[in-house]
């Protein structure tokens, strides 16, 4: 019985996590943990343990009942089901990631961290800074758009600067400029 409740308690976890990430975006911060921890990323790992709880709460329920075919039928459909929804859920996720690199950097006094996020797309390509709040939430204070494709951050084509409270980027912008920008931290 401690299984099941546990097993119950995953699939609120991953039923109330959306919900948490679309309250946190609603306040204008985003969800990060580490570099990699992305809303979606953690998603998609909730997603398959949900799929294995949904898969072992089907087996417990099989166990108790008649092993006869249209069980057995109902069971692989279940089993079949969930597979199928956690592949499409999961390539959900990995569409909506938008293949973002991540870039933590903190001040020389440690009292600030920033985290700079780049992405590209087809069109052009895009610096974003943020501040962190916390080990779980970053907050975007300014963004810089790129040629498309290139991710100066990656390619070391930047400098940073810390002055105090302000940190000021600048990054080459992938057609023979520099983009730059002056940013106080702690001030939301």
């Amino acid at each position: 019985m401690k299984l099941r409740k546990f097993l119950y308690l995953c699939l609120a976890l991953w039923l109330v996590f959306p919900c948490i990430v679309v309250i946190i975006w609603m306040a204008d911060y985003n969800l990060l943990i580490g570099t990699t921890g992305t809303a979606f990323f953690i998603q998609s790992i909730l997603n398959c343990v949900a799929a294995a709880c949904g898969i072992v709460l089907a087996f417990q329920h099989y166990r108790e009942t008649e092993k006869a075919l249209k069980n057995k039928v109902i069971l692989t459909v279940i089993a079949g089901g969930v597979a199928l929804a956690l592949l499409c859920w999961n390539f959900l996720c990995v569409l909506l990631d938008r293949a973002e690199e991540y870039h933590s950097f903190t001040s020389p006094d440690n009292r600030h961290t920033i985290v700079i996020m780049e992405n590209v797309s087809l069109i052009s390509g895009q610096v974003v800074l943020y501040e962190r709040v916390n080990p779980f939430l970053i907050y975007p204070k300014e963004r810089i758009i790129t040629d498309d494709g290139h991710r100066p951050i990656c390619t070391g084509e930047y400098s940073l600067v810390w002055d105090g409270d302000t940190v000021i980027l600048s990054v080459s912008d992938g057609a023979g400029g520099n983009e730059t920008i002056s940013v106080a931290l702690d001030e939301r």
